[in-house]
């Protein structure tokens, strides 16, 4: 039976990871494709066997069909625009990262949502990892103690074609909101500030600052330590990140590719020297499940339940927000105080 009528905005590099997904689903229909460049369009309609037409102009598809579920995979830059046009048409909206590129187009987003009552969720895949899970549940348990302090570093050598190469910070403003997401995820945690070095290493392949050092706070007393780079040459971690999580009696160790590593001692007031830690270890699975389809299947559920997402646009603007401030704190040396409200202005960096 036939729920979801869609229409899908943005047919470049991700749209596959989508479209595997929801070709495969039997209460979902695909309406019409839209994107600027036919070509690519008809690309995807050849290899998924779709019969639905190819606009060039997200105006042209919504006047001429009928759908309520808008998928937004364009640029950043134009995220805003995508999705005010499609709530205010009467769609729910699906999105890849991040929400937008400005404080101004957040808070215009998060306004058409209120004004409009429809659905905003955003495409958040890092936390459908089984690992991923698995530490923020150790971390809920209380086995471990609060969180204390959050560590993340990710070193990859990221293409950077195309209009992200444009961007004045690339890393910051295209890939490391899934870093910022994953962060808040894993301890249950807000920012609150963020002291922010942005920095354009010698002989970098990038036009803008392809690296950082960060730290943050979050409202649950939990500092978050960054590092990143997106153009080492060498050694790269995972696109995951590596972790460290350290709690009152234990710390969580992972490298983002494998197993996941804890240990932990029963006091609560230090380590008694001669006490052996306990240990344990959250093992990859043999067979690692697709994140998109994790994400993908939380979404339809949440729609078709009424229930809200982890990612839903109230939730998200938090991860946004940890971008913006940033970006923030760079171009004004300082640190910097993020506030987020329930009535407009929702997002206020200070």
């Amino acid at each position: 039976m036939i729920k979801h009528n869609i229409i899908l905005v943005g047919c470049g590099a991700i749209a596959f990871r989508w479209l595997d997904h929801i070709t495969k689903r039997d209460d979902c229909r695909l309406v019409a494709l839209v994107d600027k460049k036919p070509d690519n369009a008809k690309k995807y309609s050849e290899r998924y066997n779709l019969t639905c037409p190819i606009y060039t102009d997200l105006d042209d598809a919504l006047a001429n069909e009928k759908g309520d579920l808008l998928i937004d995979l364009t640029f950043v830059t134009v995220h805003w625009q995508i999705v005010t046009k499609a709530l205010k048409a009467g769609y729910d909206v699906f999105g890849e990262k991040p929400m937008a590129f400005t404080v101004d187009q957040v808070n215009e987003i998060l306004k058409t949502v209120k004004e409009t009552g429809k659905h905003y969720f955003v495409m958040q895949n890092r936390r459908f990892i089984d690992r991923v899970e698995k530490m923020r549940n150790l971390v809920k348990s209380g086995l471990l103690g609060d969180p204390t302090l959050l560590s993340g570093e990710i070193y990859v050598n990221a293409d950077m074609g195309s209009v992200r190469n444009t961007f004045k910070y690339p890393q910051l403003q295209d890939n490391n909101i899934h870093s910022f997401d994953m962060a808040r995820y894993l301890v249950d945690g807000k920012p609150t500030s963020v002291i922010y070095h942005s920095f354009r290493p010698k002989d970098s392949m990038y036009t803008g600052d392809s690296a950082c050092d960060a730290v943050f706070e979050f409202d649950n007393g939990v500092t978050f330590l960054f590092r990143g780079y997106n153009g080492a040459q060498a050694c790269w971690t995972s696109w995951d990140n590596q972790w460290r999580i350290d709690c009152e009696k234990g710390s969580i160790v992972w490298d983002g590719f494998g197993d996941v590593h804890y240990q932990y001692f029963e006091h609560s007031n230090g380590l008694h020297y001669g006490e052996w830690f306990k240990e344990g270890v959250f093992e990859k699975p043999e067979v690692v499940r697709d994140q998109h389809d994790g994400a993908l299947e939380d979404l339809f559920d949440a729609l078709e339940t009424g229930r809200t997402p982890g990612t839903d646009c109230w939730d998200n603007v938090y991860s946004i927000a940890m971008v913006l401030a940033s970006i923030k704190s760079i171009e004004e040396n300082r640190k910097v105080e993020i506030e987020v409200n329930d009535t407009y202005p929702f997002l206020v960096l200070k």
